[in-house]
């Protein structure tokens, strides 16, 4: 090849490679189809007087099955049917206690808390009220629970739940129904609701 050629090509190549990169690339708008959704339930938010009456409820579910074992009294939680998962999920056993508590029951969501329990905890509720001295051990100090909710929410956890932070956080329960509140909050006001785990 040529010298005179070769440079020649270089310096076209390097000139439309300068005329892209001052002019950029002219966006065309592509219009894209939404994808189908599928028919689900979908839970509204509850209001004041509502989460007081849940919090009085899983209140009254953990004591009379904490005093179960003393009585012949038994509670049970309602059985919803599950959306579909993969069966490779993580902490499919949180998944009946998240939908009773407020998280949606669809696949996509699902399948993120299993990853956000794993992620946090290996789907062990660790709690330093824990009977278990192994759940004790892992215990870091400051986030509580399946969900791992942390000690910045005692305030607003003791209200709602009218008990100590470590109690309520250590209801598996109740836990789920604080992650599902932060979780809730966020999304209504178009930030990512896994936010708080670092998951979005």
């Amino acid at each position: 090849m040529n010298l005179k050629r070769l440079a020649l090509l270089a310096f076209g190549t390097y000139g439309l490679c300068a005329l892209w990169a001052i002019t950029g690339v002219q966006e065309t708008t592509v219009t894209l189809e939404a994808p189908s959704v599928p028919s689900t339930v979908t839970l509204g938010m509850l209001t004041p007087q509502q989460l007081e009456d849940r919090a009085e409820e899983l209140t009254a579910t953990t004591t009379s099955t904490t005093t179960s074992t003393t009585s012949s009294t038994t509670s049970t939680v309602p059985f919803t049917r599950l959306a579909n998962f993969h069966p490779n999920t993580k902490c499919q056993e949180w998944f009946q206690t998240a939908i009773t508590v407020g998280w949606p029951n669809n696949t996509e969501t699902l399948e993120k808390l299993g990853r956000l329990l794993w992620k946090e905890t290996r789907c062990l509720n660790i709690t330093p009220l824990s009977s278990d001295p192994e759940l004790v051990k892992w215990f870091n100090g400051h986030d509580h629970g399946v969900a791992q909710i942390n000690q910045i929410h005692t305030k607003y956890v003791e209200q709602l739940f009218n008990m100590p932070f470590a109690e309520a956080m250590s209801d598996p329960t109740l836990n789920l129904r604080f992650a599902y509140l932060l979780y809730s909050d966020l999304e209504e006001t178009g930030r990512c609701g896994w936010k708080p785990w670092k998951l979005c």
